[in-house]
């Protein structure tokens, strides 16, 4: 359940500390030009107000107080219906303050995902309705639960309160924030300076997203590192709130009494690095380089293992749940055992995501079908070809696509080129070559995927 041998609950708070910030990256760390800090950095200045606020939380503890535990929350935007390990990693590391028995928020942003984050965006993302969003938003429940204990998990979504905020309330939000400073964001900057829009509504991100830091009266937020603009926002709405507020209840205590009766002041920001797709660009679909969290054990493990060797101390430390000393092993060994590394690393992360019994499974189909080549019947699965493929004048791609072998067209196309796509152990070498159905035919897509049409 945890990267530690021991109860973590056992740690002391310097160990706890020590635990917690494993893994973590900063914003100044990273580069953003945005970062700012009290002078010591973001890493010593987050540190040291986790290290406060574990400290006042056993103090807590010790006296019986049932508000002892820490609220850490994440929040995702719907925008499809299968999270990748990248979307992961902060749920990874929030797994460690539910064992610690702190309480995981597990926020849905049904209203920010209607305005889209802007963060390292190049142009104005899709709009999409609430309808649609609460769609998608039922699938990404049930994917953080893999990791997250459900019964110990509250789930919230944005919506509870930001529709509920009218413009006299917007206008005392906004009043928080300058437009130089919202214009001199980054990704904005970027585009203004290509000549491309940005839109009123996108510079709404930031605010509405502070002001969830503020509803759910949050202790720590994490998140990647691109997001510190938009936590950003989220500890300077809670220190405003903790000003005006003083002495005051909490104005959703009573309608979430898990909210906490006292307004917190700004929570600590525990950000992480961005995980780098099988090919080493972002993970991202319309490349798709991604690992989902939906993929069979097998897809799991043979996606690891086409990592590159220069990649492996990066998923080791981004991607991999460990004690911190086995992964320093596990680095150094990289460097003399490659492949012993990217299995163990793929190893860990099918056993964190689909189990220990099917990462067995998926490690033994690996070498049985990629290393030793071999196919049993069990391996191949039967597929039927769409009756709009069977008359001929459709290309193989389209159909490597239609059956799921391959994310994309393109995708598809590359594998060719690659020599990667076989039809009755015959390579095929062109990516325009037209499919002509035969019964039978085994279609081989990559090392792993091979199926027999019908």
């Amino acid at each position: 359940m945890t990267s530690t041998d021991t109860d973590p609950r056992a740690l002391s708070i310097d160990e706890q500390l020590s635990w917690l910030m494993e893994g973590t990256y900063f914003a100044d760390e990273g580069g953003l030009a945005e970062a700012t800090t009290t002078g010591a950095g973001l890493r010593s200045q987050m540190a040291a107000e986790l290290k406060a606020k574990l400290e006042h939380s056993a103090a807590l503890k010790a006296k019986g107080d049932p508000s002892w535990p820490l609220r850490v929350y994440l929040g995702v935007d719907p925008t499809t219906t299968s999270l990748h390990i990248g979307h992961m990693v902060p749920v990874v590391r929030m797994r460690k303050f539910q064992a610690l028995g702190h309480t995981a928020v597990f926020l849905i942003g049904d209203y920010t995902a209607m305005v889209g984050d802007p963060s390292g965006q190049s142009g104005e993302r899709e709009q999409l309705t609430h309808e649609r969003v609460l769609e998608l938003a039922r699938f990404y429940t049930a994917q953080a639960f893999r990791l997250l204990d459900a019964d110990k998990t509250e789930v919230r979504y944005n919506g509870e309160w930001l529709a509920g905020l009218g413009f006299k309330e917007l206008a005392e939000l906004a009043a928080r924030f300058s437009v130089n400073r919202i214009v001199a964001r980054e990704d904005f900057r970027k585009r203004m300076e290509a000549g491309k829009s940005v839109s009123l509504h996108e510079t709404f991100y930031a605010l509405m997203q502070g002001y969830d830091a503020f509803a759910l009266n949050c202790d720590v937020q994490v998140g990647g590192y691109d997001q510190y603009l938009n936590l950003l926002a989220g500890r300077d709405l809670q220190a405003y709130f903790q000003q005006k507020l003083a002495g005051g209840a909490h104005p959703l205590y009573a309608q979430h009494p898990a909210t906490g009766s006292a307004v917190k002041g700004p929570h600590v920001m525990l950000t992480y690095p961005l995980l780098m797709g099988t090919d080493g660009r972002k993970m991202s679909k319309s490349w798709g380089n991604t690992i989902d969290v939906l993929d069979e054990p097998g897809d799991v493990y043979g996606k690891v293992m086409r990592v590159s060797d220069e990649m492996i101390a990066h998923y080791i430390d981004v991607a991999v749940e460990a004690r911190a000393a086995e992964k320093d092993e596990w680095k150094r060994r990289a460097a003399v055992e490659p492949m012993a590394a990217k299995k163990w690393i793929a190893h860990r992360i099918t056993a964190l995501y689909c189990g220990e019994e099917e990462a067995e499974r998926a490690a033994e189909h690996f070498r049985r079908t990629v290393q030793d080549k071999q196919f049993s019947d069990e391996d191949i699965e039967e597929r039927s070809v769409p009756e709009a493929y069977r008359a001929g004048g459709r290309r193989l791609t389209d159909l490597i696509v239609e059956l799921e072998l391959a994310a994309s067209k393109s995708e598809a196309g590359r594998l060719i080129e690659q020599g990667g796509v076989k039809l009755n152990g015959a390579v095929v070498k062109d990516k325009f070559a037209m499919y002509t159905h035969a019964p039978g035919t085994l279609l081989q897509v990559g090392k792993r995927k091979v199926v027999r049409l019908t």
